[in-house]
């Protein structure tokens, strides 16, 4: 009788903790089949300003990277903050490609047209390549924040051949959302391309004054 009674508790405590599981695997299943959505940045859809090029600056060689991004960024998901100190890694929104790459991508689409050349070739090139100027960039922070804010910091650098280098803080926000990628990702590509429009107004003026043409 004590048997009986023992296996019919066992039963019954045994039937919620299936039911759970079950539950857990039904909705790990519905997760899974949610589709994923891949996104790219892009700089230039969201320009500021026209921009006069000079025919000078075609004369000049410039290296784009290398792009260098922080570990919390280097990953196929997007990142959204909750708080200050605390991430949400997204599953079902990712990008399409790897995040360094495609700012580099994005930059060496956008600066020819902020430069009036396509003297411009992206990292790692050719040794036998004599470059002028090398624009490398260190991402701090580029990601939505708790306040759906895009938020874009870098120190980026100059190199130039028998000259000092110069190095430049960016730090640009745009209102983005907490919900809605799409307008994360054009927020984002905003801030990329204030990014670009700082990098080839200084190379502009770098090339300007290395030519020996006055302001």
């Amino acid at each position: 009788m004590s048997l009986k009674i023992d296996c019919i508790k066992s039963n019954k405590t045994l039937f919620p903790v299936s039911c759970l599981i079950m539950v857990f695997f039904l909705s790990a299943c519905m997760r899974s089949n949610k589709p994923v959505q891949f996104y790219r940045l892009n700089a230039g859809a969201s320009m500021l300003d026209t921009v006069k090029v000079d025919d000078f600056t075609n004369q000049a060689l410039i290296g784009l990277g290398p792009v260098r991004i922080p570990d919390y960024l280097n990953r196929p998901q997007m990142v959204v903050a909750i708080t200050d100190n605390q991430y949400q890694m997204s599953e079902e929104h990712r990008w399409a490609e790897r995040l360094d790459q495609n700012i580099s991508l994005a930059l060496a689409k956008f600066l020819p047209s902020q430069l009036g050349s396509n003297r411009i070739v992206r990292y790692p090139w050719a040794q036998r390549q004599v470059i002028d100027y090398q624009v490398s960039i260190d991402i701090i922070e580029f990601h939505i924040d708790a306040q759906g804010q895009s938020r874009l910091i870098a120190q980026w650098l100059i190199k130039q051949k028998d000259q000092p280098d110069l190095s430049k803080r960016f730090d640009y926000q745009v209102l983005a959302s907490t919900t809605d990628y799409d307008a994360m990702v054009a927020a984002q590509s905003a801030c990329l391309t204030k990014l670009g429009q700082d990098i080839s107004a200084t190379l502009r003026q770098l090339i300007k004054v290395n030519a020996g043409i006055k302001k």
